[in-house]
């Protein structure tokens, strides 16, 4: 019986056990916190490396969602600042449009939700030649795009023109979109299917 330790010994062990993983987790942390003093003198910045290491922990389609939210965030927040929504984050906010007008039509005729595979990309619209009009115009025009019901593809304006960043910032302070909007396949049923004669004959 002497193999079993008493409740004040196996106290001991896990205090002594947790201080030791303690001891090793502060150790841990200083030679971090040295190794980044290094990059930082050897010219790297250090916010800028705890992102990449933070993007490294992840798999490039995690990498590439990660970005299109970061980019549908900053256009409702109005800080493109010139840098239009890059492809797959007009993708993911034309894919919660088209949920939103067909509700119900998420589901596949073997009542399973749709299939994720990434669509073709549609073509954009015709481009325009660059312009000097004042992005708080094309800001203001994207809104109104938004409540006529238009998709972010609509954007009229040509790459590097900064009415393009503008008009997709009016959008989607106009929608309100965050681009996390669960399509109506994945929400969770609001009552239990109702059972067929069968089911209650069976119960009976």
């Amino acid at each position: 019986m002497r193999g079993m330790k008493t409740p004040r010994e196996q106290l001991v062990h896990h205090v002594q056990n947790l201080e030791r993983i303690e001891a090793e987790r502060q150790a841990a942390a200083e030679d971090f916190s040295a190794a980044l003093a290094g990059a930082k003198a050897a010219g790297f910045d250090p916010g800028t490396l705890r992102v990449v290491l933070r993007l490294r922990k992840l798999t490039p389609g995690q990498r590439k969602e990660r970005r299109a939210l970061e980019a549908i965030y900053l256009a409702a927040l109005g800080m493109l600042e010139g840098d239009p929504l890059p492809d797959e984050a007009r993708r993911r906010l034309d894919e919660e449009q088209q949920s939103r007008d067909m509700p119900g039509k998420g589901l596949s005729e073997a009542g399973s939700p749709p299939s994720r595979e990434p669509k073709a990309t549609p073509a954009p619209p015709p481009q325009l030649p660059m312009n000097l009009k004042d992005p708080e115009d094309a800001r203001q025009e994207g809104r109104a795009a938004a409540a006529a019901g238009k998709r972010i593809y609509d954007n009229p304006y040509p790459a590097g023109d900064p009415c393009r960043a503008a008009w997709d910032e009016g959008w989607c302070e106009k929608k309100k979109s965050n681009g996390m909007d669960t399509p109506a396949a994945y929400q969770r049923r609001s009552k239990p299917p109702e059972k067929n004669d069968k089911d209650e004959k069976g119960a009976a």
